[in-house]
């Protein structure tokens, strides 16, 4: 009986044992855990409930202006609403539900005057330039009564948002826009470039520049964005402030440009391309179109650019709020000739006889040929080493025959025959001046073949043609030609695979004007940070090289370009201009392309006595260079001269008058 007892008591101690031992485990398990969540994770946890009570928002910085050289504000901010589809969200609903949403929303925009359909919004709310992670602007500058009727009624328009936001403004409308380009939403690849290469913070659907200074200057016109720490409730709603970091707005940038003269130049471009078109072809030539050209005005003295002239040229405010699909295509497409392109930097064209000037130098500085040695002009050239081609005898621009002549009655007449033999001499002679592209070295002194290093986006390098590279470039066609004589025939005069940009050419010219210094183009004066106590950071001329330019080589070139304009090959042009006082020097060039209408070229500096201006004008598809560039330069040259008034740029767009004004260069070549 007892021992039965024994037994029967020992059980429940060793349930009460094995209880104990659990309920130690448990509360070892409880602190162990209070102890992880209170000691070692407080901080995270801390970390954590903030973040649910505080909401952080990005404040965007304005944007910095962009002004010209006399403060004249060319780019500027204002604020607009916008209307925007939030893609995701979008693409959340039933297809029904976002087809019904797509025709309410064209009919209320169409309803105040915004032309869409719901097949265009449906194309942007899906544009691939827009990242899906972003509200897609599809309509803006509404009215402020539409946002609140869509605020009021956001039930009918799930996914669509509206805001107000800080949009581009261009006072000069179309005037500079190849210069100061234009702005546009990031994309994701820029996003993740810009977080890389930038303490200032993005985000997606923010605005960055997409070309021109926008974009080279983008570093400087971003401002740093604000910071708000907002406390919510457990519904997300703001209860209060806790603290804000205002937005430091971007730094201005002043231009070099001077509004009034880039007006001029775009006006009168303009002019001159619309006059080529009107003048019938000669003779047997293709029809004058006209499509592209540039003017560039440049400063000698430390290459600060007055004008980049650009056509066809395009309107930067529908760029700025957001362009549909269409807008795009046009802006883009060849047949419209690549508005969006910068043509002063970026065309490249053969200079026809405005390489002369290159050629000149080449031949007096190597020793090749003397300012007065005389050569006589039958009225064209036979390629030595050349035979059985009709291309073999070059004759001059008309056949005209000039008969003793030396280097500075070369220019002013543009004897095509004097620089034949001069580049022909250069390749048979190639040993005895520096080898198979001497002729070329000398060239290259004056940047041709190269970028000028203006601070620009896309700009293009043109092309100084060696032997080593057209053998190169036949070997990838699958041929094996080697260079000949007519090759440098050719680049002696600024034909065949010679091609330069307006801006290179009108530099080249700014270097000879000032003796020989070659400038670093510059577009912009000065950087201007936000604060009335933060100083202007200058933007110096920059030497890219000194070419020697002794006065037996500078004086008798001079003395031939001055002759252009007076009894040359731009006289016409420059018929009635005051050459005692302000006399110009420049040179005529028609370069011709097979199947095309000659392209019009004109280069000058003045007054040449003193050079403050340098001149380049391009035309494609024109004509005769002192028939069309020509007059468009010498209208400039009356304004910058004094002779006539500068017109003040008119705001929204380019000056209505005075007409053309321009007059026919004649008959005479080049």
């Amino acid at each position: 009986m007892s021992a039965s007892l024994s037994g029967s008591s020992s059980v429940p101690r060793w349930r009460l044992s094995v209880l104990g031992v659990v309920a130690v485990a448990l509360f070892v398990a409880m602190f162990a855990r209070l102890y992880d969540l209170q000691i070692v994770g407080a901080s995270e946890f801390k970390v954590q409930a903030e973040a649910n009570r505080v909401r952080l928002v990005q404040v965007p910085a304005p944007r910095g202006r962009i002004l010209d050289r006399y403060g004249r504000v060319l780019v500027d901010n204002r604020i607009a609403v916008v209307v925007a589809v939030e893609r995701n969200s979008f693409d959340n609903l039933p297809a029904a539900k976002r087809d019904e949403v797509l025709m309410r929303l064209a009919g209320e925009l169409n309803n105040i005057g915004e032309p869409v359909t719901i097949d265009s919004l449906r194309a942007r709310v899906y544009d691939q330039r827009f990242s899906r992670y972003a509200p897609v602007p599809v309509a803006q500058d509404v009215p402020e009564a539409f946002k609140i009727y869509l605020e009021e009624h956001a039930d009918l328009f799930p996914s669509v948002s509206v805001q107000r936001t800080t949009l581009r403004s261009y006072p000069y409308g179309p005037l500079a826009a190849n210069v100061v380009g234009y702005t546009g939403k990031i994309n994701e690849a820029e996003l993740t470039a810009f977080k890389a290469e930038t303490a200032k913070p993005y985000a997606l659907n923010d605005d960055i520049g997409k070309s021109g200074i926008e974009k080279s200057y983008e570093a400087h016109l971003r401002g740093t964005p604000g910071q708000r720490e907002l406390e919510v409730d457990a519904e997300g709603d703001p209860v209060r402030v806790i603290r804000e970091t205002p937005p430091v707005p971007g730094s201005d940038i002043v231009l070099s440009l001077d509004i009034d003269v880039q007006a001029l130049a775009q006006q009168r471009l303009e002019q001159g391309l619309e006059a080529a078109r009107q003048r019938a072809p000669r003779g047997d030539n293709s029809p004058n179109n006209a499509t592209t050209g540039a003017v560039v005005v440049e400063d000698p003295n430390n290459g600060q650019l007055l004008a980049l002239a650009s056509y066809p040229t395009y309107d930067p405010v529908p760029l700025a709020d957001g362009i549909d699909n269409e807008e795009w295509a046009y802006l883009n497409d060849p047949a419209n000739h690549y508005p969006l392109n910068n043509w002063a930097i970026q065309g490249q064209w053969s200079p026809g006889s405005t390489m002369k000037l290159f050629t000149a130098y080449a031949a007096l500085k190597s020793g090749l040929r003397a300012a007065d040695t005389v050569f006589y002009d039958r009225g064209g050239y036979s390629i030595p080493g050349c035979s059985g081609d009709p291309h073999c005898f070059r004759s001059n621009a008309g056949g005209a025959a000039y008969g003793r002549i030396t280097l500075p009655e070369a220019l002013t007449v543009s004897s095509d025959a004097y620089f034949y033999e001069v580049g022909a001499q250069f390749w048979l002679q190639r040993e005895r001046f520096g080898g198979e592209d001497a002729m070329q070295q000398y060239m290259g002194e004056w940047g041709l073949g190269a970028d000028t290093g203006v601070p620009l986006t896309e700009e293009r390098p043109g092309r100084l043609p060696t032997p080593q590279w057209y053998r190169n470039y036949r070997e990838q066609q699958g041929k094996h030609e080697d260079w000949t004589a007519g090759h440098s025939v050719n680049l002696a005069i600024g034909q065949g695979d010679m091609v330069l940009t307006p801006l290179q050419l009108a530099n080249g010219y700014a270097t000879f004007a000032n003796g020989g210094t070659r400038y670093q183009p510059q577009v912009v004066l000065r950087i201007e940070p936000p604060g009335r106590d933060a100083a202007p950071i200058p933007v110096d001329p920059v030497v890219v090289q000194q070419i020697d330019l002794p006065a037996e080589i500078r004086d008798p070139m001079l003395e031939g370009f001055v002759g252009v304009t007076q009894r040359g090959t731009a006289a016409r042009a420059f018929s009635g201009f005051d050459h005692e006082n302000w006399p110009v020097a420049g040179k005529t060039g028609t370069a011709q392309v097979d199947g095309k209408a000659d392209t019009a070229v004109f280069a000058a500096f003045g007054p040449a006595t003193a050079p403050q201006y340098a001149i380049s004008v391009f035309m494609e598809e024109s004509g005769f260079g002192g028939t069309n560039a020509a007059p468009v330069a010498r209208a400039l040259f009356d304004s910058l001269s004094g002779a006539a008034p500068l017109p003040e740029a008119p705001l929204g767009g380019l000056p209505t008058e005075p007409e053309s004004g321009l007059t026919d260069g004649g008959s005479t070549y080049d």
